[in-house]
């Protein structure tokens, strides 16, 4: 049923890689975008790249930048002004998003008002810009017991506007995982950004996500 179907990532630098999200060839305003994962890291071992190919996907962009905030209308770097260019400039759409942000919001004291609304005014613009397309929302993991009660309020934020935006949207569970904590720490390359283990659960929870919603 997905096999064959095209993918579009929006994210930040857990979901970048050397010459595939700055690939200018594809979407013009890739173009210098930072990013953080490279050789030797397999490209391979990508989170999304596992879903890919667990699934049969088809990548058609992969939009992440590294450092990148999700919110952030004068920006026009953040998600939320990054959402319109999710397919390729020769036309061709994605059949499924994955939206994987707000890690950066939440480490830099975004206001959480500011949040809600451009993760809503995201969502809202993948509904208009890609209708036909299924929108996962990756929540935010648990990993830092001294921001635990504010991740909670973002993850509610990001619930809240999935809910909102109605059927074809819903959300893969990272914060419940068991991706957390010193867990979470010690499945990363820095404390962050994940390494071939962290990538692999992450996909793992994902791909469920996806098939679970698709056979609904």
């Amino acid at each position: 049923m997905l096999s064959g179907k095209r993918i579009s990532i929006l994210g930040d630098s857990i979901s970048t890689y050397q010459n595939i999200s700055n690939d200018a060839s594809v979407n013009a305003t890739l173009l210098y975008y930072p990013y953080y994962y490279r050789a030797p890291f397999p490209p391979e071992k990508t989170y999304w790249r596992l879903v890919m190919d667990a699934l049969g996907l088809v990548l058609c962009v992969n939009n992440s930048w590294s450092g990148g905030n999700l919110s952030g209308r004068a920006d026009p770097t953040s998600g939320v002004n990054r959402a319109t260019h999710l397919s390729r400039d020769d036309g061709t759409a994605p059949d499924l998003i994955i939206v994987f942000m707000g890690i950066n919001d939440l480490g830099r004291g975004v206001d959480a008002d500011v949040f809600a609304a451009d993760y809503r005014h995201t969502l809202m613009t993948l509904k208009e810009t890609y209708p036909a397309a299924l929108v996962c929302c990756v929540n935010l993991p648990d990993r830092d017991p001294i921001l635990k009660q504010r991740a909670l309020r973002f993850n509610a934020i990001i619930e809240e506007a999935v809910a909102a935006a109605g059927d074809g949207f819903w959300i893969a569970d990272l914060f419940a995982s068991r991706l957390n904590n010193d867990f979470y720490y010690m499945n990363t390359l820095d404390g962050l950004h994940p390494d071939e283990d962290g990538m692999r659960i992450i996909a793992e929870i994902v791909k469920d996500a996806i098939l679970q919603h698709c056979k609904k």
